[in-house]
């Protein structure tokens, strides 16, 4: 019995995705912009946005091909596009960093949608995310939950 526990075990670590994550090699390439980072908290467990700046210092442009995070279940990523009479967020599959330059999600651009927390979710916490590249590393960041893009 010990041993089919020990089997079982080896068999669900090997399959697991988050044993697959850290396995993944780190990205030294992409970085965040000091002051960009942050989510916003809001109460209910309601969908919160989240927003970051990431700097590309390699001479390659890297896609952010997937995104999640252990604090919330699903992560998408949405444009904000205007028209003369109104606004609409369309949901994007990836986005580019080009070589050495940025990728913005702001405010009325781009944005992270944060939905489902695993857990309680407050201002002062830290969202872990991790972001999928297209050259195959991760760059995983802590991005602050607060109220206001003015608090830190």
């Amino acid at each position: 019995m010990r041993l089919l526990a020990l089997l079982l075990t080896g068999v669900l670590t090997w399959f697991s995705p988050i044993s697959a994550i850290a396995k993944t090699p780190v990205s030294t390439d992409i970085t965040s912009v000091e002051r960009s980072v942050w989510v916003r908290w809001l109460p209910n467990a309601l969908p919160a946005a989240g927003y970051i700046t990431l700097k590309n210092s390699s001479d390659q442009p890297l896609d952010v091909t997937k995104i999640i995070s252990p604090d919330y279940q699903k992560i998408t990523i949405y444009q904000t596009v205007f028209d003369s009479e109104s606004s609409k967020m369309v949901k994007l599959d990836k986005f580019t960093v080009p070589a050495k330059g940025e990728f913005a999600l702001v405010p009325g651009k781009y944005h992270l949608m944060f939905e489902k927390p695993t857990h309680l979710i407050t201002p002062g916490d830290n969202a872990r995310v991790i972001f999928f590249l297209s050259d195959g590393k991760v760059f995983k960041v802590r991005m602050p939950v607060r109220t206001s893009p003015e608090l830190d």
